[in-house]
This record gives structure tokens, sequence and C-alpha cells, in this order.
């Protein structure tokens, strides 16, 4: 037969001491439950004078600097850049520093340290997993090269020396190799035609964000959002991302068409084959939304600058129209006389 046993609730008193002399009112009833952060009471001091009120702050904030550490060499100042003018392009303002940056931009594409800064820097993530005999050819490679005066940097025979590696491996362990190397790789690729190939590709790689934003939009822009919803039900933050960066379309104008100035004033020269500039000029021309026409019409215009000759052979072929137009000739002479 079980057998009850009386269960004895115990009570817990706890004294609660105040700093000050007051009269105390209550807010909750005895014997109620309490929740963390509840109100038991108020205390109406005896000398209201010893309450500290907080003030609002009236100073000066000091100079907390950038909120991420930032190098002084030349690839991590780059990194830095196309940091910020990506941002611009996404929608963010930065119109306040834009100058300065595209400044910095490319002072450091023309840098000729630029390569070398960044080939040590891969190889020291790399040291200790990669083939010591690989680290050593590519370092010697880098440090012959660095000592010439032309200061070129040697990315082809570096991709060489990487292709002779892989080729050397069994089929099978060649994935796995490569992706080890990848970052080496990469790096003898954006450097393969030079210096100057490698800043107009970083200039193209811009171009092809803004593009990439803006070739969505055209016509009635509630459709155009509706159906970017209908393509990216999982993927809505990305649709609101492109909405923003369409919306801050006239200030990344801004930025693309001083980017725009800068290839005009180069030239043809801008267009060279291993170059992936031209492609992306004529997809700025192409844009139909009318948020973009200031930078189509000035993409059309450098296109048509940077396909016309030069002004010196332009002079150059002038000169021979005049002198062939002066100069007598016989007939079954071989020979133009100057």
């Amino acid at each position: 037969m079980a057998t009850e046993v009386p269960l004895q609730v115990m009570k817990m008193y706890m004294p609660l001491v105040a700093q000050e002399d007051g009269v105390p009112l209550f807010v909750k009833q005895a014997g109620v439950s309490l929740e963390p952060g509840d109100i038991i009471g108020i205390l109406t001091l005896d000398d209201p004078s010893r309450i500290k009120h907080a003030k609002p702050f009236e100073g000066q904030l000091p100079d907390m600097g950038h909120p991420s550490i930032i190098g002084s060499k030349p690839h991590q100042r780059l990194a830095c850049d196309i940091d910020i003018l990506n941002s611009t392009l996404d929608g963010f303002d930065n119109q306040a520093i834009m100058n300065v940056i595209l400044k910095d931009l490319f002072e450091v594409l023309r840098n000729h340290e630029l390569p070398y800064v960044e080939a040590t820097a891969v190889l020291a993530t790399l040291s200790g997993r990669i083939p010591s005999k690989l680290e050593e050819s590519v370092r010697h490679l880098i440090d012959v090269a660095k000592a010439k005066s032309s200061h070129e940097f040697p990315a082809a025979r570096i991709k060489k020396i990487l292709d002779a590696y892989l080729n050397d491996l069994r089929p099978q362990d060649r994935t796995m190799a490569r992706s080890s190397i990848q970052t080496l790789i990469d790096l003898a690729e954006r450097y393969k035609y030079g210096l100057k190939a490698h800043e107009w590709n970083t200039v193209a790689a811009l171009f092809a964000r803004y593009v990439n934003t803006e070739k969505l939009f055209g016509g009635d822009i509630e459709q155009r959002v509706l159906k970017l919803r209908e393509e990216n039900k999982d993927h809505l933050e990305k649709v609101a991302q492109i909405v923003l960066s369409h919306i801050k379309a006239p200030s990344k104008n801004k930025l693309v068409l001083s980017l725009l100035d800068t290839v005009k004033d180069y030239g043809a020269a801008a267009l060279r084959p291993e170059i992936n500039l031209a492609g992306v000029l004529k997809d700025l021309a192409a844009l139909e939304n009318r948020s973009a026409n200031p930078v189509s019409l000035k993409a059309r215009e450098v296109l048509i600058l940077c396909y016309m000759p030069s002004y010196d052979e332009r002079s150059v072929s002038m000169e021979a129209v005049l002198r062939a137009s002066v100069t007598p000739a016989t007939y079954g002479e071989s020979t133009v006389r100057g």
C-alpha cells in the first residue's frame, strides 16, 4: 500500500539593499511569479540630487582609421581599390573618394613592382605545399627577371614551367596538383601579355560588372523586377542587390565615364586581341535602358576613336597621297621619284 508523503515548499527570501535612502513603491504584488528583468518596485530618493543622469556626448570622436587593415604593398592597394570600385558598381555611394581611388588604381596598375610583389605573396602561401624544386625554379626566374633593367615579368616562362610540372605527373594526380598551384597559374595568366594588358583587362572587368547589371533592365522597370523575382525565387536578396545597383546608376555612370575617358586617351592600343576590352565596349554601346544612355553614347564614341588610325598613321598616309599627286609619273616607271 502506497504511503503519501507531504511535500514542503521552501521559499527563498533575498534582501534588496539600495545604496541611497528613499521610499519604495512596489509594482509587483506579493506572491506573483517573477520573470528575468521584471521591475519589482520604484525607489523615490530622499535626495534626488544624488541621481546621476546620462548626458549626450557632445565631443569629437577620435579617428578610428579604416575598419580593416590595408597593406601598403602594391597588390594589397590594388585589391583595396578594386573592392571599393566594385562596391560602387554594386550601388554603394563612394563618390567622395572615387577620384582618389581611380588615381591610386592606375598608379598601382602601372607599377612595375606589382607582379613581382604579388608573385612573392603567392609563393609564400604555397611554400611547403608544393615541390621544393618547382618553387626554387619559379623563384629563380622571378629573381633573374627582377634584376634586369627591363622589369618584364616572366609570366610566360613561369606558365611553361608549371605546364611541364603537370605534364610529368600521372594523369590521376594532375587534378589535385593543378588545384594546389591554381593561384600561381592564375597569376601567370593575368600577366602573360605584360603589365599594360593586365591594366586594361582590369578595367574591362569593371566594365563587365556594370554591363552584367544594366543589361537586365530596359523598358518597364516593374516588369523587369517581377521577372527577376520569378527567376530568383530562392535568392531574393540577389534581386534586392541588383535593383539597388540599378537605382544608383547615376553614381555608377560617373565611374564608368571616367574609365572610358582613360581608355579614349590611350587609343587603339587598348583594343589589342589579347585584351578583353573591345568586346566589353561593344556590350556597353549596346545597352538600351535609359539610365545607361550616357555610358552607351560614350562607349560608341570611344570605339569609333579607337578604331580610327592614329594621328601619326594618318599624317604619313596624307603625306604619301600629296607626294604622289605632285610627282610626275612616266609610263613604264617602276618607282615613284620624290
